[in-house]
């Protein structure tokens, strides 16, 4: 019997030597800072549902490049239609403000998960699925909201930036315990 030989590349680990090697911690390292981004706005938003306005506003400076578009398609929807709200994220935040405070919300948390990263050099795409809860009264009314954040992100000299996020809900509904 002859000794197993690895499937790729003859290097243990499947890489391509050292420089393979290099290539997937970069890879890894560009991954691990553009999920940041998905957090880092979930972050500036409960800011903002906490009252908190231009905290959320810096946290989205820090996420977003200058130009960025951030656009909403609400339930129903057409997918392929203009979206319900555009908006660049200075502005976002006092959308973002103005729906909380229309709606009486005293606290939201936004919570992110199934995060995929595609990195194609210096530009990325990011999938996010949303649950978002917008407390109305903390002792049994909440807002529920479910969707999918599509982002475009790309590498600038302050590291990667989004510049373009598009929410897409699913559901949008009202929670009240009896």
């Amino acid at each position: 019997m002859g000794a197993a030989t690895p499937a790729e590349g003859g290097h243990p680990g499947g890489g391509h030597g050292n420089a393979g090697g290099q290539q997937g911690l970069a890879r890894l390292l560009d991954e691990a800072e553009i999920e940041k981004l998905t957090y880092c706005y979930a972050a500036g938003t409960d800011a903002i549902g906490r009252g908190e306005l231009e905290v959320g506003r810096g946290l989205y400076q820090k996420c977003f490049t200058p130009n960025a578009v951030l656009e909403a398609y609400y339930p129903g929807d057409d997918p392929n239609g203009p979206p319900s709200l555009t908006s660049n994220p200075t502005a976002w935040a006092d959308v973002a403000d103005n729906e909380f405070t229309t709606n009486g919300y005293v606290s939201t948390q936004h919570l992110n998960g199934n995060v995929v990263i595609n990195v194609q050099g210096n530009t990325a795409t990011m999938s996010t699925y949303l649950t978002a809860t917008h407390v109305v009264d903390p002792s049994g009314i909440v807002d529920l909201a479910h969707g999918t954040y599509e982002d475009i992100v790309v590498r600038t000299p302050h590291g990667w930036k989004i510049a373009k996020r598009t929410l897409r809900l699913l559901t949008y509904m009202r929670v009240q315990s009896p």
